[in-house]
């Protein structure tokens, strides 16, 4: 009787024990979901391009059709990015070595569609007919590759945008055009670093119309 007693008493606490487990496996269960769900609501999304003035360039457009000058056509055929703007985390540069990729402020959408819409936009605004692949027929339009090799806001206070571009055109040789540009942030934050970003894609995209009416 004393032997199952004994074991009734240890059966008792290891159910208990058990019990007591499960219970604080749940309790961590809810913070850590508590945790993510204060972690989600936390993260900021930017967009490169601006949907205002994605429509201000698409009205623009519509009424150069019936400007005297003639729009050149464009097709961008590729654009080469360095791996650390392949990320979904918004880049700042710490140091001379250093890069931060951040977690919590995040692209709203991939990095190189955000910047072919840019693109697009300020290219249209310089009265050019940016064309995709399923509407180019093989027409007389500009062809235009962009290898970009930094791109990133600096602890110096700028934004830095490097590479080069390529642009041919038939019956015309193929030229190939180094850029540098640097454009400084007006406040700290991730927000003026987009904007800056902005306003280094007007700067090359000046650049590109005049390099394709050129050819």
């Amino acid at each position: 009787m004393k032997g199952q007693n004994e074991m009734k008493m240890t059966t008792g606490l290891l159910s208990k024990t058990r019990h007591n487990t499960f219970a604080l496996v749940i309790v961590s269960l809810l913070f850590a979901l508590s945790g993510c769900t204060s972690t989600q609501s936390s993260l900021s999304y930017y967009l490169l391009h601006s949907a205002v003035s994605s429509a201000q360039s698409e009205g623009s457009f519509k009424s150069s059709a019936d400007s005297p000058e003639k729009s050149t056509p464009l097709l961008i055929t590729s654009i080469t990015l360095p791996d650390y703007l392949k990320h979904r985390g918004l880049v700042y540069q710490v140091s001379d070595t250093n890069l931060h990729i951040s977690t919590t402020h995040l692209w709203a959408e991939p990095f190189e569609e955000g910047l072919r819409k840019t693109l697009r936009d300020q290219l249209t605004n310089d009265n050019l007919v940016v064309l995709t692949n399923r509407d180019y027929q093989g027409d007389s339009a500009v062809e235009l590759s962009i290898h970009i090799s930094d791109f990133v806001s600096t602890f110096n206070g700028n934004v830095v945008l490097k590479g080069h571009f390529i642009v041919s055109a038939q019956q015309a040789e193929k030229g190939r055009y180094p850029f540098f540009i640097e454009t400084t942030l007006e406040e700290d934050g991730f927000s003026a670093s987009v904007i800056a970003m902005r306003r280094a894609l007007a700067v090359l995209s000046t650049e590109i119309a005049e390099s394709a009416r050129a050819n």
